[in-house]
């Protein structure tokens, strides 16, 4: 018998949370980072801006 237990990581940049529930992972993203997830800017911290310039100049060729 396997002791295998999933966790769940706060995908939030500015949170450090580990969660080992899918119900208190889904709680906690719907009351602690309410509405995030539909923002493009997603998540609009310091961390999460930097997250997304980083994201935009691995990716950025040249080419254009």
């Amino acid at each position: 018998m396997s002791n295998d237990v999933e966790t769940y990581d706060c995908p939030s940049p500015d949170c450090s949370r580990t969660i080992g529930a899918r119900e208190e992972f889904t709680e906690h993203i719907n009351t602690e980072h309410a509405g995030e997830y539909q923002r493009d800017d997603w998540p609009d911290t310091e961390a999460g801006r930097q997250a997304r310039r980083d994201r935009d100049e691995s990716t950025d060729t040249g080419d254009e």
